[in-house]
């Protein structure tokens, strides 16, 4: 068994290596170009080359591996490859020895480019644990060490040490992308035992009753279907949870260093100011992305049922003050003016993030869909349930979609904005925040006066 997993988990290397090649390769000339100021032509020839003699090393290995398995080498390929990925990670990690630039801006770019390499490394080598961690190390290390005991800038140790907490998470990562991928290799070879076990068992029953031949084949049949969609949704269930367990990783924690190190890059008084134009671009593109990312996955935890209550008592001034931070950026920017309710000791029971988040986003429906210079008010009143209430003077919904604004990517048509399109997914999870307090929602609009949206909570569950 053991070493049929090891056999599938060196082929699910190999096939994977094209990519990696592909991107190592186009991130070495992206390097080069960006450094061809900063450098001799003749160090980023030496880099090139040392990154083609890998390459050729490695993509010869690729179109040799399906001999060697097919000659039962496996670990003769095992070993082929990681000689390849190991001196991979020697060149990259190398290079802050030779190819570090004295600009901070072209440092960092350096900085981004080998981290994504190192986060794109998780979904192309981590189906072996140490294959992925020889890797990281001999990339990441080397920077993050230099940094470390660079004592010439004040802030190199904290680059040095996010580097570092960046690494061990992208280790973390690729453990749990390991662990998945063997349990998934273990119900395939399972599978294949039972289904063995289930011919061998009607080829016994067949000699044992001729007469019954046609009624066992045919029982057999629909056994074997049942079995066979019960793995399969068995399967996709485990796919789909080791799709989210990675995905929360590879995704969001390299939007997270795109978003971190750009905002560093824009508040360094000694960034060009063209440069700054191009970092907002990054930054407000990658924000945007990671919250596209982040509401796709909330909606999928929820209709999966794996998003619960923390139910808490808290003061309904102190949320109403986070959701007024948090919104009046994006209402200024619009000129647009927002009314809060004075509450001073009303308290609510429920889950505090998830109400702010409901709040947060009819709020910035309403500020999005408003004209400038107008205003959003959001009212409240407690009789029996917690009633809120967000009324805008914007553009108003068709009385036809009323009806399906809280429905799973569905977009308010006729904005004359120019915001940004989501997902449509906004409203659909607000309703299902609000229904997981057993709670109601609704809303009310006139074309070209406003809308409001209600939602009530009730006060005892």
């Amino acid at each position: 068994m053991q070493n049929n997993i090891f056999s599938k988990e060196v082929d699910a290397l190999y096939r994977a290596l094209p990519i990696a090649l592909i991107a190592t390769l186009f991130n070495a000339i992206i390097i080069a170009l960006i450094l061809k100021d900063q450098f001799s032509a003749n160090t980023l020839i030496v880099w090139i080359l040392l990154n083609m003699a890998v390459l050729l090393f490695r993509s010869f290995s690729y179109l040799r591996f399906g001999s060697w398995l097919q000659a039962d080498s496996t670990i003769f390929a095992y070993r082929i490859y990681m000689i390849g990925i190991i001196a991979s990670g020697l060149v990259w990690g190398s290079s802050v020895f030779y190819l570090l630039p004295g600009s901070s801006v072209h440092m960092m770019m350096l900085i981004i480019i080998v981290g994504g390499m190192v986060a794109g490394g998780v979904g192309s080598s981590s189906y072996r644990p140490e294959s992925y961690i020889f890797y990281n190390l001999l990339v990441i290390g080397p920077y993050a060490l230099h940094f470390m005991l660079d004592t010439s800038n004040a802030t190199s140790w904290m680059v040095g040490t996010a580097l570092l907490l960046f690494s061990i998470m992208m280790i973390l990562s690729s453990k749990k992308f390991h662990a998945n991928f063997s349990e998934v290799i273990l119900l395939q070879l399972k599978q294949q035992e039972l289904v063995h076990n289930l011919e061998e068992e009607k080829y016994y029953t067949q000699h044992l009753n001729e007469n019954l031949l046609q009624e066992i084949i045919e029982k057999e049949k629909v056994q074997t279907e049942l079995i066979n969609a019960l793995e399969e949704a068995r399967q996709a269930a485990l796919a789909k949870d080791a799709f989210f367990a990675t995905m929360s990783h590879e995704l969001r924690t390299p939007l997270n260093a795109i978003i971190g190190f750009s905002q560093i890059l824009t508040k360094r008084t000694d960034t060009p100011n063209e440069f700054k134009t191009y970092i907002d671009k990054i930054l407000i593109s990658g924000k945007h992305l990671l919250d596209l990312v982040n509401t796709i996955l909330d909606f999928s935890k929820m209709k999966a049922g794996k998003m619960e209550l923390n139910r808490t008592t808290f003061m309904l001034s102190e949320m109403l003050r986070d959701v007024a931070i948090m919104s009046e950026p994006l209402a200024a920017k619009r000129h647009i003016h927002l009314t809060f309710p004075h509450l001073d000791t009303t308290s609510m029971n429920g889950d505090r993030k998830m109400i702010q988040q409901i709040l947060i986003n009819i709020l910035s429906n309403a500020i999005k869909f408003s004209p400038e210079n107008s205003s959003v008010t959001l009212t409240y009143e407690c009789n029996e349930d917690h009633l809120f209430t967000i009324c805008d003077q914007g553009i108003g919904i068709a009385p036809e979609h009323i009806a399906t604004i809280f429905a799973p990517f569905s977009q308010i048509e006729g904005s004359s904005q120019n915001a940004i399109k989501g997902t449509g997914l906004g409203l659909a999870i607000v309703k299902e925040m609000v229904q997981a307090h057993h709670g109601k929602i609704w809303a009310t609009s006139t074309l070209g006066k406003g809308s409001c949206f209600y939602f009530s909570i009730p006060q005892k569950q």
